[in-house]
């Protein structure tokens, strides 16, 4: 595998196809990354009212918290794997534009 100088990157990138293809990948990373940003708050508002839900249901009815621990452990592998499947954590122009578009919105208030 040859590396990558910057004369091969320049002459990959001066195809106007491969080109057009990165600049909407970038765009739509771009968009997912300030959406997701504006909704970030919400989604761990709901996870912190699951969670606090599931301790008080746990004392409640006198079982053990080691288990609901174990459960949330298992939740978050789980979670991580669907991240995985997504391609979420994949480098590319929709990864790079995801991260820009996520402190644009941050930034951006």
């Amino acid at each position: 595998m040859e590396q990558a100088t910057i004369s091969s990157i320049i002459e990959i990138l001066s195809n106007m196809r491969v080109t057009a293809i990165a600049l909407i990948q970038f765009l739509l990373g771009l968009g997912l990354g300030y959406v997701s940003a504006k909704v970030f708050k919400y989604i761990l508002a709901f996870i912190a009212i699951l969670v606090l839900g599931s301790f008080l249901s746990v004392w409640s009815l006198g079982g053990s918290l080691e288990n609901t621990l174990g459960h949330l452990k298992e939740l978050s592998e789980t979670a991580r794997n669907f991240l995985v499947v997504l391609g979420v954590l994949t480098v590319g122009p929709v990864s790079v534009g995801f991260v820009v578009g996520v402190l644009v919105a941050l930034l951006r208030k």
